[in-house]
């Protein structure tokens, strides 16, 4: 069964299944944008170390994306933000972050964990910033949270539902982030860009989709509505 995230009008619905919410999720919290800051802020440093950090960034992620979606929808409904605003603010900085990622050039590999050492070891801090914020928990992961726990139908189903994708998402990133040496060694770091380019296109359709089907919902747009 889908979860129906309806942007306010009997007649223009934008349905999100479970599968739909799940890459979205993935897109803007998932590990592929965490990987190569982890890798490169860690190099050189014990592997005790790089898993105590992998722990507690992903901890600290958690908490957050748990915090805005629990807080986020009580703080915008007292603000008197609409569905639409929501689904239009979270497009541009869906469309922002994609447009980035799409136009930008390939940074170099990071170095192999067998490589020299790093002169002096990371900081602790790191495990806030930057890798809990914002390598995991990216503004267009905030803007997603949101948007689709005030636009969908609140119920207990659908909030129990959603905790589970976030938490499912950040053991993802978990278990990538432990096992950073091993999936660096086994996959390319060009095909982890290449991957990332096109879930970045996708994400940039996405982020188009949902500001027309705003634009319907405030009649700004009257053409029909494609159903795919």
């Amino acid at each position: 069964m889908p979860i129906s995230a309806r942007i306010g009008h009997p007649a223009v619905d934008f349905e999100f299944t479970l599968s739909d919410i799940a890459i979205l999720f993935f897109l803007t919290l998932g590990p592929l944008k965490a990987i190569p800051p982890f890798a490169r802020l860690t190099h050189g440093a014990e592997p005790a170390f790089r898993r105590a950090m992998a722990w507690r960034s992903t901890a600290i992620a958690t908490a957050v994306a748990l915090g805005v979606a629990s807080l986020g929808s009580f703080v915008l409904i007292n603000w008197h933000v609409s569905p639409p605003a929501i689904a239009i603010t979270g497009a541009i900085i869906l469309f922002y972050q994609a447009l980035r990622i799409v136009m930008q050039t390939p940074t170099a590999a990071p170095a192999p964990a067998d490589a020299e050492a790093s002169p002096a070891p990371p900081s602790p801090a790191i495990a806030v910033f930057p890798l809990a914020i914002p390598a995991l928990v990216t503004a267009p992961g905030i803007a997603a949270i949101t948007a689709i726990v005030i636009i969908n139908k609140r119920d207990l189903a659908h909030d129990t539902i959603i905790v589970g994708i976030l938490l499912a998402i950040m053991t993802l990133n978990l278990v990538t982030l432990w096992n950073i040496d091993a999936i660096l060694k086994r996959v390319s770091p060009g095909l982890l860009y290449l991957v990332g380019w096109v879930m970045a296109v996708l994400q940039a359709a996405l982020a188009v989709q949902l500001v027309i089907h705003s634009l319907h919902v405030l009649e700004v747009l009257r053409s029909p509505v494609f159903q795919g």
